[in-house]
């Protein structure tokens, strides 16, 4: 089929019916929800750029699992170091592009994990994992299906392991095996992008211990509107923001606040069929499949935050320019220090993918270096937090307090907020309040 355009993928989803609800009701449709529209143009742009040939070999891969044919790079596993460096600057470039999350690297973290896992389990015990897992990859590189991917359980009691909870289903687990299949139960939190994706693989967040830990070492992929899924959106600022306002008092009004489709996940007794379980009760294997997508969700934080971090610097500096203080040498030298975090974060992404390796299993993955993505996951982290508190202090408290643009629009109030929200007279202020809200 080759590669989709956003409106092939937006198309898709009018096929779907999944179950969501979003404070006390249920979305009848996810195009034109408050909520979820914003994240869903958010993907369709990451569908469209990659269709773009100008962004040929930075947004797609020729894939050995199709003869040489190209796909989309989210969904092609790394077997070379020059796989691991353009998934870096491939994810720079769409944070520059959206301003946004992506919402596609878990999904990329599961391709790779999935892989290295079921290459050594069968390689342990002579199961057939991995010719599974080569199929299911097939059909979504042929058909660019968006894919994400699950493994953060709701956990339940933190100090004790997942066959010791007093309720079993605070770990997904297997609670039935069927000739052609599997039946699953739990709830996976904190899920960024199922509720608007075609498909999502899972893979267990914990360690096995013993043999009373096997029914929660699942592993699968399935369509995310199957039967017995169901989708209870998180509410924060950025949500409540996305039902109050407009457009613009979301800050980046094309693409939101960046994590808007973020859902407490359920899984009511869903049945997965043979062909798409890629572990079933073998706990010890549990611990490689997390070690190997933590190594993947530190890459990819640490190449997606040097970018927000860009754009929050030249948020912050166009802030000091509309607050008529651009030239302020305070104001100079917090913008020099958030240049400085994004930097070192970015070479430290850079650094870690060019000093992959390829995994001693013999799977054929090749792997960042676990020190090297380790230490800049944890500068990408601080640096980020850093520019924020920067940012804030070069915006001013306006950058918390500034009022909504339903204000600005209504005549009543206009005229004030237009007298009294204006600063640098070179700087409408709309500007103004624009710059605020994205820094917010």
């Amino acid at each position: 089929m080759g590669l989709r355009s956003g409106a092939e993928y937006i198309e898709s989803l009018k096929k779907r019916k999944p179950n969501i609800y979003c404070l006390g009701k249920k979305v009848d449709n996810v195009l034109e929800h408050p909520v979820l529209k914003s994240t869903i143009a958010t993907v369709a742009r990451t569908f469209d750029l990659a269709k773009n040939p100008k962004y040929e070999d930075l947004l797609t891969v020729e894939s050995p699992l199709l003869g040489g044919e190209r796909v989309n790079r989210f969904l092609q596993p790394f077997f070379t170091v020059d796989h691991l460096v353009k998934r870096q600057h491939q994810i720079r470039f769409l944070q520059r592009q959206l301003g946004s999350c992506a919402l596609r690297c878990t999904g990329l973290g599961m391709v790779n994990s999935l892989w290295e896992t079921t290459y050594q389990i069968d390689e342990a015990k002579g199961t057939h994992y991995l010719d599974r897992l080569k199929d299911w990859l097939k059909y979504i590189q042929r058909y660019d299906i968006y894919e994400t991917g699950c493994m953060m359980d709701v956990k339940g009691h933190r100090g004790l392991r997942p066959s010791k909870q007093p309720d079993p289903d605070m770990y997904l687990h297997i609670v039935e095996r069927r000739p052609n299949g599997i039946v699953v139960r739990g709830a996976k939190a904190s899920q960024s992008g199922p509720a608007i994706s075609n498909e999502t693989a899972v893979i267990p967040s914990a360690y096995g211990h013993d043999e009373a830990d096997g029914p929660y070492a699942v592993a699968f992929a399935v369509p995310t509107d199957e039967k017995g899924i169901t989708y209870i959106m998180q509410h924060n600022t950025g949500d409540a923001l996305a039902y109050t306002g407009d457009d613009r008092d979301l800050g980046n009004p094309r693409y939101g606040g960046g994590f808007g489709s973020t859902s407490l996940m359920i899984f009511d007794d869903v049945f997965i069929p043979n062909e798409r379980v890629f572990m079933a009760g073998e706990w010890e294997f549990s611990a490689a499949i997390v070690r190997t997508m933590g190594l993947m969700a530190r890459m990819w934080q640490c190449g997606c935050r040097p970018a927000l971090m860009e754009l929050l610097t030249g948020a912050a500096a166009f802030a000091a320019q509309a607050n008529g203080v651009a030239n302020a040498a305070h104001i100079r030298s917090k913008l020099n220090d958030m240049t400085i975090h994004s930097q070192t974060a970015w070479g430290l992404a850079l650094s870690a993918a060019y000093q992959g390796k390829s995994s001693p299993s013999g799977s054929g993955i090749v792997l960042p270096d676990s020190l090297t993505i380790n230490v800049g996951k944890y500068r990408s982290v601080e640096g980020y937090w850093e520019c924020c508190k920067l940012a804030n202090d070069i915006a001013g408290g306006l950058a918390t307090t500034v009022p909504s643009f339903k204000d600005y629009d209504n005549p009543e109030t206009h005229g004030w907020m237009e007298k009294y929200l204006q600063a640098n007279p070179d700087v409408p202020t709309e500007h103004r309040m624009r710059i605020m809200r994205l820094i917010q």
